[in-house]
């Protein structure tokens, strides 16, 4: 085997990982050799001697602000433990003495289970229809249970049902997790639990570790823990593949408004994400539009489909993650962002750079960004799109590969206008556009970033990522040597 750990971080994050594990769950009783997956891939197999059954949990360590797991509890399907917080008795506990004289001391309200888990327990078979407003919490719909291990959560930052996605300080509604340094300076505070216990536990149960997925936030104090989070594992891994899939917000340069914040946060945690990243995929999250259910439901048709290339039971189909990455990077690892993430039969770019504006002095608007590597991913049969990439392939691609895998069996949890394709196919690439992200941040970093320490340090950062995804010959206004 060669497993797969999934390291989430952010409320919204964890609905995408939910999403995911739930078709992973969905696929379990498949047997066809040549369109399911290996489920101990991303799952760790329980098998039980005495009634010959196997369990599955996932191979996942999620983060969360206090209050964020919702109704689940950490020990709630421990069954030698008893959390009285989260039992499965929808009553309020008291504050009382139990029989063996343990004080029962509750220290925010409870949260009841939704009716899509009281159903999962009680009848399967009748499960309630989800919508944006029954699912607030990921947990309210999650099918596979997590072991105690799989939890970290933060110390100082509680959920808010109205901000999901900014954790606030303390519970006191005074100021939100908005900062990179707060997410580096929370990280530092939580660390020691995570890398000697919960990740030590969970790397245990990996007889040969592939790589891991990292699934952050970036334009909050998340995307400052998880820089520090993923720089700390990279230390103990040295050898093992990471992608990380980050969540972007709009910003100034796709057309919201001026928000500094924002985009100190998304440039930082990007530059150093993507050094210790083998892939780094920039995710758009439309939450002008979409609930992080929504979300999480959209975007697990571009985790599912690069993961079941990972782990689908066809040995002749079946890459590994640092085959995908050689086929994009080719070989200049400084082009390791995807900047296209192109889902072909809903005609939608799940990459977040499709969002951001051409320059309107660009000598690149009048032609097509040159493509520097793609790789075409095709779900079940579809030898039309084979063939149509193939027109082009000897004029448009330095580099290019085509990988067939499982057909896509998503989980009812999905939203249904996601899951209406069951083929499709993923079109990612490496292109030019990077190269005019990158140098609308130089820009960025010279003007705003003044009292900065690491000012300069971010400017050469951005200044290589301009020149590593250059093409050809540019105009002297658009050559990037006076920024």
């Amino acid at each position: 085997m060669h497993e797969i750990i999934t390291i989430s971080l952010s409320h919204r994050a964890n609905h995408l990982t939910t999403q995911f594990f739930n078709c992973q769950e969905e696929t379990l009783l498949d047997t066809n050799p040549n369109d399911s997956i290996d489920p101990s891939i991303f799952l760790y197999p329980t098998i039980d001697k005495i009634s010959k059954t196997v369990s599955y949990s996932p191979r996942a360590l999620l983060w969360e602000a206090k209050n964020g797991f919702g109704s689940l509890g950490k020990y709630q399907y421990v069954p030698e433990s008893l959390d009285y917080h989260f039992n499965n008795n929808n009553s309020e506990i008291p504050p009382s003495t139990t029989a063996n004289n343990t004080n029962i001391i509750s220290t925010h309200p409870k949260i009841e289970k939704s009716a899509y888990q009281n159903a999962l327990d009680i009848d399967p078979y009748n499960l309630p229809k989800l919508t944006k407003e029954n699912t607030k919490y990921w947990s309210d719909y999650s099918k596979l249970i997590l072991e105690p291990k799989s939890f970290n959560t933060l110390q100082n930052w509680y959920h808010k049902v109205d901000t999901p996605n900014v954790p606030d300080y303390q519970n006191l509604n005074q100021y939100g997790f908005t900062t990179y340094e707060q997410g580096v300076q929370e990280f530092n505070i939580c660390k020691d639990d995570f890398l000697d216990y919960n990740l030590r536990l969970m790397l245990e149960q990996a007889d040969t570790l592939q790589g891991i997925n990292f699934i952050t936030d970036l334009d909050s104090g998340w995307g400052g823990l998880a820089t520090q989070l993923v720089q700390d594992v990279r230390d103990e891994l040295p050898k093992s593949t990471f992608f990380t899939y980050a969540f972007n917000e709009s910003d100034m340069f796709s057309g919201a408004k001026i928000n500094h914040t924002l985009m100190r946060n998304k440039i930082k945690s990007t530059l150093a994400l993507k050094q210790e990243s083998d892939l780094f995929f920039p995710i758009f999250a439309n939450s002008q539009k979409l609930s992080s259910w929504e979300i999480g439901g959209q975007t697990c048709r571009l985790l599912d489909t690069i993961n079941s290339v990972l782990s689908q039971r066809n040995k002749e189909q079946r890459k590994s993650m640092e085959y995908i990455t050689s086929c994009l990077v080719n070989d200049d690892q400084l082009r390791n962002v995807i900047t296209t993430l192109y889902d072909t039969n809903y005609d939608y770019d799940y990459s977040f750079y499709s969002q951001v504006n051409k320059e309107a002095k660009s000598r690149v608007s009048s032609k097509e960004y040159h493509i520097f590597s793609n790789c075409l991913i095709i779900r079940g049969e579809s030898d039309e799109l084979s063939s149509q990439n193939k027109e082009g392939e000897q004029n448009k691609f330095k580099e290019f590969r085509e990988l067939r895998t499982t057909t896509f069996k998503p989980s009812d949890t999905i939203p249904e206008e996601f899951v209406e394709k069951k083929l499709t196919s993923i079109n990612m690439s490496t292109n030019e556009k990077s190269r005019y992200v990158f140098k609308n941040w130089n820009f960025y970093i010279s003007k705003i970033f003044k009292l900065d320490e690491d000012r300069e340090e971010l400017k050469n950062e951005a200044s290589n990522l301009v020149s590593a995804y250059e093409f050809g010959y540019y105009d002297d206004e658009d050559s990037g040597d006076d920024y």
